[in-house]
């Protein structure tokens, strides 16, 4: 099956009280907790999630040795990987100091070699979502929060299964399109078995799908058709960012969406010059928004002569995409939550989120 972006519709809304805690943090944190609701229809929708799993600790790197970080947290009546559950992953932001050269980055946790040490030491895989590569000692003194990922199991896998062992759902009406950071994107499907529980498969081979393929990273969105019944009403409460997140780009279709918990406003709070965008005098070969709405999908391209370092993205004309739609229409807001597709004509790897101005 391949990906119809010309199908997909965003409902996500604020919800006022939540029905679902996203983690258990080990300890307090100060952060803000949001409630949110997640909705969709049965179509296939472009879903963000603009807040967090609560962080089991935040500490400070004191030294890095290959793959093996040490930190200070202050959970320390045992090992820190001791805490890590069998299944879930996991991964080191970096949210401090300010001008730090890694904050905005993560880590991802080899979490069955982190488990097996007997002091606190974290050991860092490799993967390609290390949004700036291995650790090395210019990691130093960065401020980590340690926090498991969102995955499309732990949303979404509670649901499934009582709407196919109770509701007569059909387990492949439930189709995930999950966007990797290399570019090596593919449909996962939930196999419900009743007893011998739930298994995710990628629905071109049919293998199992490992849980490190099935996380939702900071900064992007998934592609989800949600039963032909009936979509999707669940309630989760996360915590809201208020660091930089490292959104790197490849050439091409990024699934990407603001990773705050506000309304993104399009030239300001991002895709301005300082995102790394530049203005042009039509769109032809420029970087592209792209919003599918239902069976319309609506394309903006950054337009030059908005000043400094503001832009204002102009709708190109869906009929002849190398010119601007007339009469002029611009693309100032972003709801939050939507999924959106960014098409880049170059690859960024040092593109990031900024939380919202004021």
């Amino acid at each position: 099956m391949k990906f119809c972006l010309s199908c997909l519709s965003f409902p996500l809304v604020p919800l006022t009280a939540c029905a679902l805690i996203l983690g258990t943090p080990l300890r307090s944190q100060s952060q803000e907790a949001v409630p949110y609701l997640v909705g969709t229809g049965t179509q296939l929708e472009l879903v963000g999630f603009p807040i967090r799993s609560p962080a089991l600790d935040t500490g400070t790197v004191n030294s890095v040795a290959g793959t093996l970080i040490g930190w200070s947290p202050s959970f320390g009546d045992r090992p820190f990987g001791s805490g890590l559950r069998t299944g879930q992953e996991y991964y080191a932001e970096v949210v401090g100091p300010a001008g730090h050269a890694w904050l905005g980055h993560r880590l991802e946790l080899d979490e069955a070699a982190s488990r097996t040490r007997t002091d606190h030491g974290l050991v860092i895989a490799a993967s390609t979502d290390n949004t700036r590569g291995m650790p090395n000692t210019t990691l130093a003194g960065a401020r980590l929060e340690i926090r498991p990922h969102l995955t499309v199991p732990g949303l979404m896998q509670d649901t499934i299964e009582r709407r196919v062992i109770h509701g007569g759902e059909k387990t492949e009406s439930f189709q995930f399109f999950l966007p990797s950071s290399d570019g090596s994107n593919f449909w996962a499907i939930p196999f419900v078995s009743g007893k011998g529980g739930t298994f995710w498969v990628d629905q071109k081979t049919l293998r199992t799908v490992p849980g490190s393929q099935l996380v939702v990273p900071p900064g992007s969105s998934v592609g989800m058709m949600f039963g032909n019944l009936r979509g999707l009403n669940i309630g989760l409460t996360g915590e809201a960012g208020n660091t930089p997140v490292a959104k790197p780009l490849l050439a091409g279709f990024n699934f990407a969406s603001y990773p705050f918990s506000r309304d993104m406003r399009v030239g300001l709070d991002w895709g301005n010059q300082a995102s790394g965008f530049r203005g042009a005098n039509s769109p032809r070969g420029a970087d592209r928004i792209e919003i599918p709405i239902g069976n319309r999908r609506l394309i903006y391209s950054p337009e030059s002569g908005a000043g400094s370092n503001a832009l204002r993205w102009r709708m190109v004309n869906p009929a002849r995409r190398q010119e601007w739609k007339q009469p002029a229409e611009y693309l100032d807001q972003i709801p939050v939550g939507q999924g959106f597709l960014i098409w880049k004509s170059q690859p960024d790897s040092n593109h990031f989120f900024y939380p919202p101005k004021p």
